[in-house]
């Protein structure tokens, strides 16, 4: 047998396969990219907000709406007041919380417990601020994006937070009571579960719960994974078929000299069926070789991928990633190479006499 042979079905699903990872990890990199951003603009985050006029008060439920679940979801409770402090001649919302809340806020010698988010996002100062209440001027501590990202997520334009029960009197003329879920995993199903839960609540309270969650958006990108999926899927199997093309192809050549050769092992008495199996076992390694170079390829590869070609730097990729692409490879790969291996069998099957002649 001559060595090119072997090197080219070696060197096709190398190359090939190598290509095709490469092509479809632009997939897995778009999605999880995808998912970061919707991530990080709150699609973890269920929100339900309770309207409280001053003559109505509404019995103090506070984060006993519903219990906590750590290992399901995070829950906060908070209180927002119709009244506004001031803080550099810009109006700020002001927000009790409760003490079970302090764990989102930075540790520090604030006296009186007030915690201003500016209007604008700055990570480079953390000391005190003045804040005007009710013609009233006091200090707060600056927090930044970077120490409660969460409340810049629930406040973009700002907010003052203060402990429960230091101002009574700005909850006279009404407040708005916010309950804020934080679901680990969020999918859109576990989303949608606990949307129809508070639901449930506000109807059998009686009470008028508006609920603002990503449940759409996670819809419509669940629905982008499975349209992806698919295409990955046809663009596997088309990697394939052209593999399986080129190996059947190759072994075509070599029919003419294979069947001379197998004919006249075969005179000597050796099984068919072991011939016909050693060719398999060939076609099987130089496969499996030449897959496995090119998984390995793509793992040396991958931080170029990820920062240089898709301009990704915040974004790994792992084999894991492609776990479906590569058990789709492989399935493809068993069916080529018994394709492939055709009209090598015909060379084995053809009678010794009609070769020999």
């Amino acid at each position: 047998m001559r060595i090119s042979s072997p090197l080219a079905r070696l060197s096709v699903v190398l190359f090939l396969s190598f290509c095709g990872l490469i092509f479809l990890s632009s997939y897995v990199i778009s999605i999880k990219v995808l998912r970061e951003r919707i991530r990080n603009s709150g699609a973890d985050l269920l929100v339900a907000t309770e309207y409280v006029r001053g003559d109505k008060a509404l019995p103090e439920r506070g984060d006993c709406i519903i219990s906590q679940r750590p290992e399901d979801y995070d829950f906060y409770y908070m209180r927002e007041s119709f009244a506004s402090a001031r803080h550099n001649q810009q109006f700020l919302t002001m927000v009790e919380y409760p003490a079970v809340m302090t764990a989102l806020l930075p540790t520090a010698t604030q006296q009186n417990g007030l915690y201003l988010l500016p209007p604008r996002a700055d990570d480079s100062y953390r000391g005190p601020a003045e804040v005007d209440i009710e013609e009233h001027r006091t200090t707060a501590q600056c927090l930044t994006d970077t120490d409660v990202p969460l409340l810049r997520k629930l406040y973009p334009g700002g907010a003052l937070f203060l402990p429960t029960g230091s101002l009574p009197f700005i909850w006279q003329n009404g407040y708005i009571n916010k309950y804020v879920l934080q679901i680990k995993q969020a999918t859109v199903e576990r989303v949608e579960v606990w949307e129809h839960m508070l639901k449930q609540l506000s109807r059998l309270d009686k009470t008028h719960m508006n609920i603002l969650s990503s449940t759409p958006l996670l819809r419509e990108l669940k629905q982008l994974e499975s349209i992806q999926y698919r295409f990955r899927v046809c663009v596997t199997i088309g990697i394939s078929i052209i593999i399986c093309l080129l190996l059947t192809s190759v072994s075509s050549l070599e029919f003419r000299q294979s069947q001379y050769v197998y004919a006249l092992i075969g005179s000597f008495g050796i099984s068919r069926i072991l011939l016909y199996l050693s060719y398999i076992g060939e076609n099987i390694v130089l496969v499996a070789m030449g897959f496995t170079g090119a998984l390995a390829g793509l793992w040396g590869v991958r931080h170029y991928i990820t920062e240089t070609l898709y301009k990704s730097p915040g974004i790994s990729l792992t084999l894991w990633e492609l776990e479906d692409d590569i058990r789709t490879f492989l399935l493809a790969f068993g069916i080529c190479v018994i394709v492939s291996s055709v009209p090598i069998l015909c060379a084995i099957l053809r009678p010794i006499g009609k070769v020999l002649k």
